[in-house]
């Protein structure tokens, strides 16, 4: 009992001077309410794996980090730096596995509060849909929360995308965000190799558009190229599987691994073999997949319908967008719109090749829908907030 009233304490100090110093322009409930739904996903996700699958990477990690030996996950570097991070927490704890839940949880939120208020001071006329694509998305509060990867390489995405979108709008960078934007690329680069790649791409766009715009004379297209050239040098340094060379073998591999273990539960994307015109063949699927599965007429567990009704609002939000180009002709940020249309496409479509198991796409698919959700809905925002004023 005393590990609960201390961490609660703590929890509930810091998420106090958390919001008190946060100098927000959002109403005070939006804090709280997102910071409860946050806390309690990641409550609810052990419920889940313990009651209902008896298992899973959650309860795993856990263990291992509760009773580590040495060498027990030498051939999983990825898992073996997730339970080294959490492993003073699970002790620090008393060995909860629900205490460990809150504070990765708590930290998970608090990298994405920072991140909400950095993109509404830059776009303030749409904080209102950051905030709730970034906060309120059910599938992505769920799924960034826990004793989950995910909820640390969520929180390091979003704020390596901040901080991005900061240098591309010519805002000045304090030390702390030069500070978190190194954490956090570290982070994935020990967590989620293939996020700090579609990093780097997205990056790599909005600085050579940076170059660009702020050196003149003859050889800005020269330095702009090269920055891009540096950036995809760097990509290729990440991890060796995925290399442009390996990509196609490691897509497929990865792929019959997962419809192997699915049992005949996994989406019908078959990579045949490892050549690069197996996985193009797959690709039109697989974005589709990415981009709108599982549909209202998949089949798949109870689960299901809330990605069902995500998806479908995601469906009529894009296709709503398309409709209002034409109509409202919006000045487009057309740097960020490509960088960012690049990056959620990449992912979209990858993803499902390599991970062809509804169960893992929609758990992998938090990367990028937030940010499809924002861009798709920006439009219709607009045009809605624009009759309501009339």
């Amino acid at each position: 009992m005393i590990y609960w009233i201390t961490h609660i304490s703590l929890l509930g100090i810091l998420s106090y001077l958390a919001f008190r110093y946060s100098k927000s322009e959002y109403p005070a409930f939006l804090y709280w309410v997102a910071l409860t739904l946050k806390l309690s996903a990641g409550i609810v996700l052990g419920l889940i794996f313990h009651q209902y699958y008896g298992g899973g990477d959650t309860i795993t990690f856990f263990e291992l980090a509760k009773n580590y030996t040495s060498g027990e996950v030498e051939n999983q570097p990825r898992t073996q730096f997730f339970i080294t991070l959490i492993r003073p927490l699970v002790q620090l704890s008393g060995e909860s596995y629900w205490i460990v839940s809150l504070w990765i949880s708590f930290l998970s939120f608090l990298a994405t509060w920072n991140a909400v208020l950095i993109l509404s001071r830059l776009y303030p006329n749409i904080k209102i849909l950051v905030a709730a694509c970034l906060l309120l998305i059910p599938s992505v509060v769920f799924w960034s929360s826990g004793v989950m990867k995910d909820a640390i390489a969520f929180a390091s995405l979003v704020t390596i995308v901040s901080i991005v979108l900061k240098i591309h709008n010519s805002t000045k960078l304090t030390l702390l965000d030069v500070i978190l934007a190194a954490l956090s690329m570290f982070l994935l680069l020990k967590i989620k190799h293939y996020l700090l790649i579609v990093v780097l791409i997205f990056s790599g766009i909005l600085i050579a558009n940076l170059v660009l715009t702020k050196i003149g004379g003859k050889f800005k297209w020269l330095i702009a190229v090269t920055s891009i050239v540096i950036i995809f040098g760097a990509t290729q340094l990440i991890h060796p599987y995925l290399k442009i060379d390996r990509l196609a073998w490691t897509l497929y591999q990865n792929n019959q691994t997962i419809h192997q273990k699915s049992e005949g539960n996994s989406l019908d994307i078959v990579i045949a073999d490892d050549s690069w015109a197996s996985v193009l063949k797959e690709l039109p699927a697989a974005l589709h997949a990415g981009l709108f599965r599982p549909s209202i007429l998949d089949k798949t567990p109870s689960w299901g319908w809330l990605h069902k009704l995500e998806n479908l609002i995601m469906s009529s939000l894009i296709f709503l967008s398309l409709l209002l180009v034409k109509r409202l002709k919006p000045k487009i940020d057309k740097p960020l719109f490509i960088a960012a249309l690049i990056s959620i496409l990449l992912l979209a479509a990858m993803l499902p090749l390599s991970t062809p198991n509804f169960g893992s796409l929609v758990r992998y698919k938090i990367a990028y829908i937030p940010f499809l959700f924002l861009f798709s809905s920006i439009l219709p925002y607009q045009f809605f907030n624009s009759k309501s004023g009339e």
